[in-house]
């Protein structure tokens, strides 16, 4: 009988749990996850969990990315209701600029060939009937599906979480991860805050956020910034809307439903790396579970909704929260190897951890296990950001 490979894997939010899952369906992996508080907290429990069709939020060269992780909370959804959290509004996203046309009409004709449904709407009449309070005015056009929604990434990670332990994972919740034991430039294993060690023959910081300071530990500089994922849950004028809100796509801005509020947040790509407003390195367990934004960012929002949805210019503040989102240079995420051996990431996913979790974690975990690569990790390997360093 062959010896299994022992894989640690740091975090247990949706990176982390899904690349758990997809290990523990190879029988030669013995997998273990350490999270230090509750599986999908942190900034995964902030996630706004949007799977669209078509937006801007990932480029259409990886729209098979998007397509994999919808269908697979759709599969969660089927085999136990709620389990991924689906709310089905729908989604309209809406073009500002002819460029913007054109990408979404290629993300409707990519939504079509997999046999969901996608419009382009110029009809200003019939957008209005699709979300009232919205400006047409502002806008070019907008492409449309009723087939998709949000997601809630902590139930998603916790199913995953369910299905890796029902695979014989391991999983070791309350578990604070202080050390990677590296010997001879290679991850032997971790240290836990209570002064245990367990040996690994490959270690994977899944940790967000965090994985500037588990990189540390490993001897790394991880090269993400943190930007500002600021949040807030308003009050319609009407209190109880009487049509469903879709989620709504700016280039600047998003927004969806939220039981009887309506959540909106400034999107991920219009965060500027070198404003110390938007972007930083700062420690993430110093976030507050609530409030936390800045003033600025109520400017920015109240700015938009004069301009493009006037129907929540009288909205009232329900609350909000402020969370970090991992981002490097080109917002795409870091994934598989590093400098430092056996020590791989899976991080820097930005805004994009629900969508993109998935179909990285299928790809990583066959690389773990029999050393196969495919274009996406290859596209999104550490090395490429060694370059833009000039390394």
């Amino acid at each position: 009988m062959s010896k299994k490979k022992r894989i640690g894997i740091i975090g247990g939010g949706i990176s982390g749990t899904a690349l758990g899952f997809n290990l523990s369906l190879y029988d030669d992996a013995d997998v273990t996850l350490f999270e230090k508080g509750r599986i999908g907290c942190g900034t995964t429990a902030k996630s706004a969990g949007t799977v669209c069709l078509f937006d801007d939020s990932l480029n259409n060269r990886y729209w098979d990315v998007r397509l994999y992780g919808f269908e697979t909370y759709l599969k969660m959804e089927r085999e136990r209701k709620g389990s991924a959290g689906f709310d089905k509004t729908g989604t309209l996203v809406c073009a500002t600029s002819e460029k913007e046309v054109d990408r979404i009409k290629a993300g409707i004709a990519l939504a079509e060939s997999a046999g969901y449904t996608g419009e382009y709407i110029t009809d200003k009449a019939r957008i209005k009937q699709i979300l009232p309070m919205l400006n047409t005015d502002t806008i070019l056009g907008a492409g449309y599906t009723a087939d998709d929604g949000y997601f809630d990434g902590t139930m998603i990670s916790n199913t995953f979480a369910q299905k890796m332990e029902a695979n014989g994972g391991t999983i070791l919740r309350g578990a604070d991860v202080t050390e990677i034991v590296i010997e001879n430039g290679t991850a032997k294993g971790v240290k836990t805050a209570d002064g245990d060690r367990y040996d690994f023959d490959v270690v994977v910081d899944c940790t967000g956020p965090w994985s500037r300071f588990t990189g540390e530990m490993a001897g790394l500089d991880v090269p993400i910034w943190h930007t500002k994922a600021e949040a807030f849950f308003v009050v319609p004028p009407e209190k109880h809307l009487d049509y469903v809100f879709p989620i709504l796509k700016f280039p600047a801005f998003y927004a969806l439903r939220a039981g009887n509020n309506i959540f909106i947040c400034k999107s991920h790509l219009s965060m500027n790396l070198d404003d110390p407003m938007h972007a930083g390195q700062w420690d993430p367990d110093r976030l507050p579970e609530r409030e936390g934004t800045d003033d600025y960012f109520i400017d920015f929002l109240f700015h938009q909704f004069e301009k493009n949805v006037p129907g929540l210019t009288d909205a009232g503040l329900n609350s909000s929260w402020l969370s970090y989102r991992a981002e490097t240079r080109d917002f795409l995420p870091i994934v598989g190897d590093t400098p430092v051996k056996n020590y791989l990431l899976a991080t820097g996913y930005g805004g994009n951890g629900v969508i993109e979790a998935p179909a990285v974690s299928r790809d990583l975990a066959k690389y773990i296990m029999r050393g196969e690569s495919t274009l996406l990790l290859e596209e999104w390997a550490f090395s490429r950001l060694l370059k833009d360093k000039g390394e």
